[in-house]
């Protein structure tokens, strides 16, 4: 149970984040980005006073193009992860997580997240930056290269600027719950089986959280969730989530219905992927869809592509909730260490 611990804390950002043909580790991960950063080596790690201290760190360099906006884009993205762990004689283990994140497009340029975290038999805890807990653990797997399915989600969650996590494996299930320092919340329940020819996955979650209007003077409160199944057979990975939403601002109210499906294969050095998502909210459909593809040239070396497309124009009453129009591909070389 040490060893379970210590993988799922050391892999925060582990490379098979997308790929839960491994679900014990994906289940056990708490995430400090909700970036889909994709780590295939092992971390750098050395000896330090009895702690092990291992790091990450990912360099990609994209060339994008939007096609709606007819915008070009080159904005160099640089993320790393150091984390300095410990299993005590008492079989706890207990660590620290650092990750910063550059990138060019951004007006604040530089942006960082941590976490503190202990575990033994009894399960783990999280504390810091660690909001995407809940959502990593129960959420669709990732596209392959650089696909980015949009609207993939809730739009409400905890968005505090603290919180804290739990998450309790016991068997085929996972728990995880997590509060965030406005008092929102966000649980989540796992359940994964290996068959004898396809291995199978369910998560289910519920979230209460916030949503500010693009009026810029309304606020919504949102609770609802998420229900995903899915299946592995040898290379290829297929899902289906469902979920529903509430959104409450007090003035206006409204549903949310949506659903996204995907299927990603991997051959030798390829990986492919292909994601589509419909939804409608207070009666406005919101649609998107990720292509993408990815190449290992060389250990840590690979080629990224992904056609992303996101179309979404809704409000609630009158108050406008979404306004999206992207059509997007994207080709970048990246360098994973």
């Amino acid at each position: 149970m040490g060893r379970q611990l210590k993988r799922g804390a050391a892999g925060v950002l582990a490379a098979v984040a997308f790929l839960w043909s491994v679900p014990s580790a994906v289940a056990q991960e708490f995430s400090l980005n909700p970036d889909g950063l994709s780590f295939f080596e092992e971390p750098l790690a050395l000896d330090l006073f009895g702690f092990t201290l291992s790091h990450n760190q990912l360099i990609d360099q994209p060339i994008s193009y939007d096609f709606e906006n007819e915008k070009k884009g080159y904005d160099t993205r640089i993320e790393f992860r150091t984390a300095l762990e410990r299993q005590l004689p008492n079989a706890w283990t207990v660590g620290a997580v650092y990750l910063g994140s550059y990138e060019r497009e951004r007006a604040s340029e530089y942006e960082d997240s941590w976490a503190v975290y202990a575990g033994s038999v009894w399960g783990q805890v999280a504390a810091g930056d660690v909001t995407t807990t809940v959502r990593d653990a129960t959420r669709r797997m990732r596209g392959a290269g650089n696909a980015d399915l949009a609207f993939d989600d809730v739009i409400g969650s905890p968005a505090g600027d603290y919180s804290a996590a739990y998450n309790l494996r016991l068997g085929a299930f996972t728990l995880n719950a997590l509060v965030d320092s406005e008092a929102q919340t966000d649980f989540g329940l796992t359940y994964d089986r290996p068959g004898e020819w396809v291995d199978y996955r369910f998560t289910a979650r519920y979230a209460r959280g916030w949503m500010p209007a693009l009026d810029g003077s309304t606020t919504f409160d949102t609770h609802g969730g998420m229900l995903v199944g899915g299946l592995v057979y040898g290379s290829v990975v297929a899902d289906l989530g469902i979920g529903y939403e509430r959104l409450d601002s007090g003035l206006a109210d409204g549903d949310r219905f949506f659903f996204s499906t995907g299927i990603y294969y991997k051959v030798r050095r390829i990986s492919v992927s292909l994601a589509g998502h419909y939804g409608m909210i207070d009666g406005d459909i919101e649609t998107s869809v990720a292509v993408g593809a990815r190449y290992d040239i060389a250990r840590g070396l690979s080629v990224n592509l992904g056609y992303n497309f996101a179309n979404s124009d809704a409000d609630i009453s009158g108050v406008p909730v979404r306004n999206a129009n992207v059509s997007e591909v994207k080709f970048s070389l990246r360098y994973e260490l």
